[in-house]
Parts: structure tokens; C-alpha cells; sequence
């Protein structure tokens, strides 16, 4: 009678076998990308030949989950996986391409070619224009997407699912305005990436530019800024970002 009471009572709390399935399929499928990450990222650039020679199976897999995942309805899991998307997306295709020097030497890298996420056939482009950002409506997204360039912020070793997105873009953020990469500042001028020339209206405008970049700028390089700083934008590094 104990016996099936408590299997009875079992049946009614489990969560249902698909549920399981699914849970058990992400967590393997973020293992292998975590495991990825680690062994073949070294202070933001990719050792991309270790990676097509002992991991390509462990990204085929990760990115075979990505294609069919349900987007998860909290949105600090929905934007972890859409940056981790993203970002494993390119090195798929740095691959594909047989790791050319520059990104920008093939064409239609951004917004011809085709990757399936979620279910949804979209380019690069689209994945960071049409689905994410408009998502997150937050631009510090920009900081944390990985186009495959030394200009780009860097990629980091964990993925981002499963962790504070907030504090994980916030940080990002300031470690690439603190870059060579992503600001330069002089006394009483800033020359920073293209990054806030291309997505202006992103930023709103030079006056918000300036005032999102002095928010996250030390205070000792904000001094040097001064009370009105002339601003341009430096060429952007499309070396591609590899060991």
C-alpha cells in the first residue's frame, strides 16, 4: 500500500518526460559549449585551429541544439542564449571559412548567409538587429556580441546563459571602453570605436554617447575627459581575432 501511494504520488509531481528531455538536452548542450570555451579561448581570442581539430563535433553539437530550443520566456535566459548564439555562430562559420584573415573577406558573412536558431532561418544580422536587440532594448548588448575581429569585444571563457546578464554586460562594457579597442581618451577628447558610430541612434545621439561612455569610465580617466570633449571614432581592427 506505501509502495503505491508514494509512486502515485511520484507521478503527480514529476514534470512531465518532454519537459525532462528538454531540461536534460540543455544542460548537455550548454556543458559541451562551456567545455569549448574553456579549452580554446585564451584572454578573449580563439585558438581557432585547436578548435576546428579537437572540438568542431562539441560546436556541431551545441549549435544542432540551438536550431531547435524553444527561446525560454525569462529574459535573463533568453538574452544569455541569444549572445551565446551569436557568438558560437561565428566561430561555426570562421570555420567553414577555413579561418580567413579578416571576416569582411567573405562576403555576405553578416547578413547573406543563413544560421537556424530557435527554429527561424536568420543571417548574423538579423540574430543582432531584428531579434536580439530588440528583445533586450539595451545597448550594452553591443559589448558582449563577438563579430570574430580584434576590434570586437572579446569573447570570454563561460557562456553567458544561465548567468546575471545584467552584470555580465555592465562588466563587459567597461572592460572594452577601458581597451585600446573601445576608447581612447585625451585630455579633453575621445576617439572610440566604430561600434557608437554604427549604431548611433542605438546610443541616441553624439550627447548620449558621450554621457554613456563617461558612466563607465573610471573616475580618473572621466577627469581627463573634461566638461566638453570633442569625440570621433577610430578604424575598426577586423584582424580576425585568433591566437
Amino acid at each position: 500500500m506505501f509502495v503505491s501511494v508514494f509512486l502515485h504520488s511520484l507521478l503527480l509531481t514529476a514534470p512531465p518526460a518532454t519537459q525532462l528531455n528538454t531540461s536534460t538536452n540543455q544542460e548537455k548542450a550548454q556543458n559541451t559549449y562551456k567545455e569549448l570555451l574553456e579549452l580554446h579561448v585564451l584572454n578573449g581570442r580563439i585558438d581557432y585551429k585547436a578548435l576546428a581539430k579537437r572540438s568542431r563535433k562539441k560546436l556541431d553539437r551545441y549549435l544542432a541544439y540551438v536550431a531547435s530550443a524553444e527561446l525560454p520566456d525569462d529574459r535573463n535566459l533568453r538574452l544569455g542564449f541569444l549572445v551565446d548564439a551569436y557568438n558560437a555562430l561565428v566561430l561555426k562559420a570562421v570555420l567553414h571559412h577555413n579561418r580567413p584573415r579578416s571576416v569582411l573577406d567573405i562576403k555576405g558573412f553578416f547578413d547573406t548567409e543563413t544560421h537556424r536558431v530557435a527554429g527561424q532561418k536568420v543571417t548574423l544580422d538579423e540574430l543582432e538587429k531584428k531579434v536580439l536587440n530588440p528583445y533586450a532594448k539595451d545597448v550594452r548588448t553591443h559589448f558582449v556580441l563577438v563579430c570574430g575581429a580584434v576590434g570586437c569585444p572579446i569573447l570570454e571563457s563561460q557562456p553567458f546563459f544561465g548567468s546575471n546578464m545584467n552584470t555580465r554586460m555592465e562588466t563587459a562594457t567597461r572592460r572594452y571602453l577601458a581597451s585600446p579597442f573601445g576608447a581612447r581618451v585625451y585630455p579633453g577628447q575621445v576617439t572610440l570605436s566604430k561600434i557608437f558610430d554604427w549604431y548611433r541612434k542605438d546610443f541616441g545621439g553624439a550627447p548620449d554617447i558621450l554621457k554613456f561612455v563617461r558612466s563607465h569610465l573610471s573616475e580618473s580617466v572621466r577627469v581627463r575627459l573634461g566638461s566638453r570633449p570633442k569625440m570621433d571614432f577610430m578604424d575598426y581592427n577586423w584582424t580576425l581575432n585568433q591566437l
